[in-house]
């Protein structure tokens, strides 16, 4: 069952953040595909974007901005992620979307315990109709850096396509750290041009909380997003050291 949170207990920071965010969105990712998702100026408009969204998702990432059939921000982050990380019992998969990971995490890892994370509702409504609910046990709708009631402690948390512009703000790392424990891995991708870009966060963050000791990079991959859009991302995997 879908855990609801209420849209006025989010961050009084998000709002903020989503102004940050949208400046740097490229020319090329006006596309109309896209659905206005990175001009919606509230986590509430962002959410009925993605509900309506929802049904014909996959399809929008999967071939008109992939252009190939597959979706690359999710798969190319597993492919990373399955090289680096050998076991994972408790996952995470914040921003699941329409599940499209649960699948393959259940197939590497065989978790007990595997939660799928989302703002829309739509679209873990979709997640859920998966066979085998996509190989999730249970659902929490919550909008970052809040995680909501997946509180852990998880040793695997995947976040593939979330950190976007206009999406979930850099400081969802820090609450990710939270919910997991010594040896666990947090691994995530940012748009190559977003994290090079100071003014998003991400790049100064990551790099105090490795001073601060609390996690080492593992590994960082520049691969392939949005084929027919020409986008990157890193991708990366972080193990956690201390909390």
């Amino acid at each position: 069952q879908c855990r609801r949170r209420s849209w006025l207990k989010c961050s009084p920071r998000i709002p903020v953040a989503f102004g940050v965010m949208a400046a740097v969105v490229r020319t090329e990712e006006a596309n109309t595909a896209f659905h206005g998702v990175f001009t919606a100026d509230t986590p509430e408009k962002l959410e009925q974007v993605y509900d309506e969204w929802a049904k014909t998702y996959d399809d929008t990432v999967n071939n008109t901005l992939g252009g190939d059939g597959v979706n690359h921000p999710t798969g190319e982050l597993f492919e990373v992620v399955k090289k680096h990380v050998p076991t994972a019992k408790a996952i995470l998969d914040v921003g699941a979307g329409t599940g499209v990971a649960g699948p393959l995490l259940a197939a590497q890892y065989s978790p007990s315990q595997m939660i799928a994370l989302d703002l829309s509702k739509g679209m873990l409504d979709v997640a859920r109709a998966l066979p085998n609910q996509g190989g999730y046990t249970d659902f929490v709708q919550a909008c970052c850096p809040d995680l909501g009631t997946a509180t852990g402690p998880y040793d695997l948390i995947f976040c593939a396509g979330t950190f976007t512009p206009n999406h979930a703000p850099p400081e969802t790392l820090r609450t990710m750290l939270q919910v997991t424990q010594p040896g666990a891995f947090i691994c995530f991708s940012v748009r190559n041009y977003y994290f090079d870009d100071v003014s998003s966060g991400f790049s100064t963050l990551q790099q105090a909380i490795v001073d601060e000791g609390k996690w080492e990079l593992v590994a960082k991959e520049e691969r392939i997003y949005l084929p027919k859009e020409n986008v990157y991302a890193y991708n990366f995997v972080y193990k956690v050291l201390q909390l």
